[in-house]
């Protein structure tokens, strides 16, 4: 068990690394296309991908009674989820957007107590405030120019992801990491495509050569290598130890902000951003299975 500990880590850290980029790159590819169509080829770049490998492999035969996870999955986490996280990238700083998705952990702490029956803990409330005061002092203080429906965006894509990776969690022991990323982005597809349709028609869409690289760099790295990466993750430690390494995301997003997109980083975000890492560690050091 000691060693498949160390196997889930060793996943868990390129994961995070490439979660943190795609904040960057993707502002890339929004800038000329809209981001229900940035996710439509996204994802069917990487079903083409996650097949491929899957036929390579032995899988187990899919089971009827696990569709409705996938169908939850693929809506909640892999359309809704990618949908309001692109829309939230487009409308706020790549470093900020990022940080507000690190907040993952204790969106899945309260979804544990709803949903898992576990006890709220002193430190779990604790943490939770912590991360509402760095919030606060990242968006109340020094927030002016920031869009609030972009910040709107971010949370919801945050509340969508937790709780798809809780309905993860059950189906983890009877599919391969691709497996369950391959069937729940073929359910996104299902609703993916018919919204990407509606969005040609009425906002302009256009193929630079910005754009088509960093479509490509998201299908290829950031979903079929990064989800998978981490349903592996998940097959081999709980999820809330997973979520500790979301504080991970906003420090590559910031570092790569500045470099490529000549983002600014405030004194505020800086305060903010050590308060809600706090408060995450917290929830994580004291969450029990």
């Amino acid at each position: 068990m000691e060693t498949n500990n160390k196997k889930g880590y060793v996943y868990l850290f390129p994961t995070f690394f490439i979660w943190g980029s795609v904040y960057v790159v993707s502002k890339y590819a929004l800038e000329t296309v809209p981001p229900i169509t940035v996710l439509l080829i996204r994802y069917l770049l990487s079903v083409v991908l996650l097949a491929f490998i899957c036929k390579k492999q032995g899988n187990s035969k899919l089971q009827k009674h696990h569709i409705k996870y996938f169908v939850l999955i693929g809506i909640l986490g892999y359309f809704l989820s990618l949908v309001f996280q692109l829309l939230g990238t487009k409308l706020l700083d790549a470093s900020l957007s990022s940080l507000i998705n690190a907040m993952n952990p204790v969106s899945m702490s309260i979804f544990a107590v709803i949903f898992l029956k576990e006890k709220v803990t002193l430190p779990k409330i604790g943490s939770i405030l912590l991360s509402i005061i760095g919030v606060y002092i990242i968006l109340g203080v020094g927030g002016q120019n920031i869009s609030i429906p972009g910040v709107i965006c971010a949370i919801t894509s945050v509340l969508l992801w937790s709780a798809a990776t809780i309905i993860i969690r059950k189906i983890t022991d009877e599919y391969t990491p691709i497996q369950i990323a391959l069937y729940s982005i073929i359910a996104a597809l299902i609703f993916n495509i018919p919204a990407s349709l509606w969005e040609v028609k009425t906002t302009p869409c256009t193929f630079t050569l910005p754009a088509v690289l960093s479509i490509l760099y998201m299908g290829i790295v950031c979903t079929t290598i990064a989800h998978t990466l981490w349903n592996k993750s998940l097959q081999l430690l709980d999820a809330s130890t997973c979520s500790m390494f979301y504080p991970l995301q906003p420090l590559v997003s910031a570092v790569m902000g500045i470099i490529f997109l000549h983002e600014q980083i405030t004194f505020n975000f800086v305060i903010g951003s050590v308060i809600i890492c706090l408060g995450i560690l917290i929830a994580v050091a004291t969450s029990k299975k």
